[in-house]
């Protein structure tokens, strides 16, 4: 909002002092209008502190996202497993994933039950018979759009799709197609299937189906399954393919790469918010200098920075590799964070916890929420705060400007009717003093 503090209505008089008034009202408006300039920088002052929250923010939640990514590099993507035998299972890893030794003898894989039908699949023109699927002997209606196997099959699918699985095959030859239309069961086991219309069986049971039969580690334990996927162990799944005559070994570790990285990142971000938040401190402090946010910020990066945890065995942050210098700087070390890895797992998955179970990850994360949260956290109510200062400002600035203008016009109503009265007053005197001069002169030509 700018301000009135030149003549942008000029003042038009007719007397010679016109001019001296309008250097009256300009004077007067400049002198009225101080207040508002000092509110404009005001103004100016709480936009150069939006600035800095707002870069405060930034490298707040670059620390957020760095802690994502460790609580990543812990999870199931971080851990490998090494298959003896990957002809007879392979293993899927998940979150809450450990390192460990397993052993899974596959007694049996199982198979799936399947039927076909007992002969060619001809279409029948005009409206769709009335079909029925009998799944593990419980009859189910059926209802197709039309009588093509293609039909009838997306119509299992759709309605049945989660039980059994239709597809349309050729057991025939190029030249001499013979269409059929295929059943299988989406569970292991002895699971009987039939396609009937009416009264007759249109299918004919082709595989009765077995359920999974397995033993964990040498427990002794034949466990069963009517599925190939198995979870062993917390996010340890282990998907059978193949009979074997021992025990397949299954090896978890969790790759250090992953984590190393993540740590990295979280020190650069870390680092990057210490040199954001004393760009406000010092000789050449910053628009937020003296404010007590500035405090609470530095008091809770230096307890990221200085976090223990007794009873994990790692030693604190510095055991991970991350070392606080005198400048408040971390600096990682990846060798470090190695050996402590590979001497104590275990301490390092506990020390490092998780965003909400505990550990570092946990309060690291809630201290990043107490200044990043919406509506709640340090950062977004001071933005408030400024903001709202920024809005009662220009209603400030609003009001004194109305009053500036209506000064004005007053002041321009005042001059002008003192112009207009000057310049009647010169007129007179023009006039008498003409008259007076026409009268000497006529006083020397007649004398």
């Amino acid at each position: 909002m700018s301000t009135s503090t030149t003549s942008s209505t000029v003042f038009n008089g007719n007397s010679r002092y016109s001019s001296d008034f309008q250097a009256v009202i300009d004077r007067t408006v400049a002198i009225a209008s101080l207040p508002i300039s000092a509110l404009q920088a005001q103004k100016t002052g709480l936009a150069d502190q939006t600035t800095a929250l707002t870069g405060l923010e930034g490298k707040f939640t670059a620390i957020q996202d760095a802690l994502d990514k460790i609580s990543g590099a812990l999870g199931g993507s971080s851990f490998d497993a090494a298959v003896s035998d990957s002809s007879k299972l392979s293993v899927t890893l998940g979150e809450g994933a450990q390192e460990g030794e397993y052993s899974v003898q596959v007694v049996d894989p199982g198979t799936y039950a399947t039927s076909l039908s007992t002969s060619n699949w001809v279409a029948d023109p005009g409206a769709p018979h009335p079909y029925q699927v009998s799944i593990a002997g419980i009859q189910h209606e059926l209802f197709a759009y039309d009588n093509t196997p293609a039909g009838v099959a997306a119509a299992i699918n759709t309605q049945f799709g989660d039980r059994v699985r239709a597809i349309v095959v050729n057991v025939g030859s190029s030249e001499a197609p013979d269409y059929r239309l295929s059943l299988q069961a989406t569970q292991l086991g002895n699971i009987a299937l039939q396609l009937s219309s009416g009264t007759t069986n249109l299918q004919a049971q082709q595989t009765a189906g077995t359920v999974a039969q397995y033993i964990v580690n040498g427990s002794g334990r034949t466990i069963t399954s009517n599925s190939r996927s198995l979870t062993i162990a917390a996010g340890v799944t282990v998907n059978l393919a193949a009979a074997s005559t021992s025990p397949v070994d299954i090896t978890v570790t969790r790759s250090t790469s992953a984590l190393s990285s993540a740590l990295d990142g979280f020190a650069t971000a870390y680092n990057a918010a210490v040199d954001e938040l004393d760009q406000q401190r010092g000789i050449s402090s910053g628009v937020l200098a003296g404010q007590s946010l500035i405090t609470g910020l530095s008091s809770l990066l230096s307890g990221l920075a200085t976090y223990d945890q007794g009873g994990s065995g790692v030693g604190g942050m510095k055991g991970l590799g991350l070392d606080l210098d005198k400048n408040g700087h971390l600096t990682f070390q990846a060798f470090t964070l190695l050996a402590s890895d590979l001497t104590n797992s275990t301490g390092v998955t506990s020390f490092l916890g998780g965003a909400e179970s505990g550990g570092f990850l946990k309060t690291a994360t809630d201290a990043v929420r107490s200044i990043l949260a919406v509506g709640t956290g340090l950062l977004p109510s001071a933005e408030q705060g400024v903001k709202t200062r920024g809005s009662q400002l220009d209603a400030s600035i609003a009001t004194a400007q109305d009053r500036i203008d209506l000064m004005k016009v007053r002041l321009q109503e005042q001059m002008a009717a003192s112009d207009a009265l000057i310049a009647a007053m010169e007129q007179q005197y023009n006039y008498l003093s003409s008259l007076f001069a026409s009268e000497q002169t006529a006083a020397r030509l007649y004398a």
